[in-house]
Order: structure tokens, then C-alpha cells, then sequence
């Protein structure tokens, strides 16, 4: 059952990565309804799975825990390995067994078990290169996790950690470059906001937060151009 899990995780993902391609809406609607019909299936296979794990070993179920998002980390890298520094209180606390990094040649996915009362789930996808799965890990220190993603390409040195974060950042740029133009065009980068519009509205929730980030980030660009020096 855990090798069907994680099969469908990486069809999943690779969906996912279609969505992203997709142009027509007809293409992206459908791509989203068999997405979510997977999804819906993963997530059962899970909650069996769960189901029977409780049951062997005699448990009787609790109050639910709440899962807390993690979406703050430091990115690190070397020639050998890409690096996140994960800041949580007390996880050391937790067993061994509670820290689980599971990985695919392109995502990430930390689960932190009962800390407080209180589980906390860090997932990164689309990562901007591929990685070495059997030689990526996690280390337990105190009050952080460190996770090492073995990278495929030895050397090559990451410009950012996704490939959505890449596409954000190249948008963001070519918007600010456009500030200074002198042509005739009242507002140059327009068709750059329309872009990033479109990206919005078609991406995951990461992709969300990052173009939103660097809308912001453009417009107070923009506000500061347009101001009257003092």
C-alpha cells in the first residue's frame, strides 16, 4: 500500500507539472478533475493505511491533532548538496521515528509528529533541479531540522530552490527593468502584470504566495520611481 501511495504522489506531481504547461482552459479543467480524483484517492489510501496501523498495535483513537504549515526556512547549498535549515522549538524533543523528510527527484515532504500536541508538515515542490533520492536525509539538532537534498548535478549551483520560484524571480526582474522605459507605451510592463495575473490564477498555493510576494515587490518599485526627489 505504501509503494501505491507514493506512486500516486508522483503521479500527482507530474500532473501537477501539466497543469503548469497547460494554455487552454478546457486542457487545464480537465487536468484539475483528474488531479483532484487522484488526490482523493491518495488521501483514502492514506486514512486505510493509517486505519489499519492504529488497529495493530491496539491504539484507540485520540483528539486530533492540528497540523500546523511550515513556510519559513534558510536556504543553503554546496557542490554536493542543497540545504534547508528548518527553526522548530523542542524538536528534539521528538523521536526519531516522529521526523520524517521523504523525498522524490523533484519534491520534498517533512512531517514533524506530535510536538506539543501539534503536528507540523513543511511539503517544497517543483524543486529547480533534481535530486538524489537514496542520498538525501535529515539530521535532528536542537530546535532545528537540517535537510539535505543530495543534488543530481554535482556543482551546479541553484539560483533559487523551485522551479516557480525561478519563473517568479526572471518575471520579477524583466518588471523591474521595464520601469525605466522610454517608450510610448503608458505603462510598459503591463503585459509583465498581465502574465503574472495569469500565472496567479492558474497556480498551486505556493506558486500564490510567491507571485504575490513579488507583485508587492514590483509595485512598491514602481511607487518609489515615481516619486518627486526631496
Amino acid at each position: 500500500m505504501e509503494q501505491k501511495v507514493e506512486e500516486l504522489k508522483k503521479d500527482i506531481e507530474e500532473l501537477t507539472q501539466l497543469q503548469g504547461l497547460a494554455i487552454r482552459q478546457r486542457v487545464k479543467d480537465v487536468l484539475m478533475m483528474e488531479r483532484k480524483k487522484w488526490e482523493g484517492e491518495m488521501s483514502a489510501l492514506m486514512q486505510n493505511q493509517v486505519g489499519k496501523s492504529e488497529k495493530a498495535a491496539g491504539s484507540t483513537s485520540g483528539p486530533k491533532r492540528y497540523v500546523v504549515e511550515l513556510t519559513n526556512y534558510a536556504f543553503d547549498q554546496s557542490d554536493a548538496f542543497v540545504k534547508l535549515f528548518v527553526t522548530l522549538d523542542g524538536v528534539q524533543k521528538v523521536p526519531e521515528e516522529g521526523v520524517v523528510a521523504s523525498f522524490t527527484e523533484k519534491s520534498l515532504n517533512l512531517q514533524v509528529s506530535d510536538l506539543n500536541g501539534r503536528d507540523y508538515v513543511l511539503v517544497v515542490k517543483n524543486l529547480l533541479e533534481a535530486i538524489d533520492v537514496a542520498k538525501s536525509y535529515r539530521k535532528l539538532k536542537t530546535d532545528m531540522i537540517v535537510i539535505y537534498m543530495k543534488k543530481v548535478k554535482q556543482g551546479r549551483k541553484w539560483d533559487c530552490l523551485t522551479s516557480t520560484e525561478k519563473k517568479v524571480k526572471d518575471i520579477k526582474n524583466s518588471a523591474f527593468s521595464d520601469l525605466g522605459d522610454d517608450s510610448d507605451s503608458k505603462d510598459p510592463s503591463a503585459g509583465l502584470m498581465n502574465m503574472m495575473k495569469k500565472m496567479y490564477e492558474s497556480g498551486d498555493p505556493d506558486t500564490k504566495r510567491m507571485i504575490a510576494k513579488a507583485w508587492t515587490e514590483a509595485q512598491e518599485k514602481r511607487d518609489e520611481a515615481k516619486m518627486p526627489e526631496l
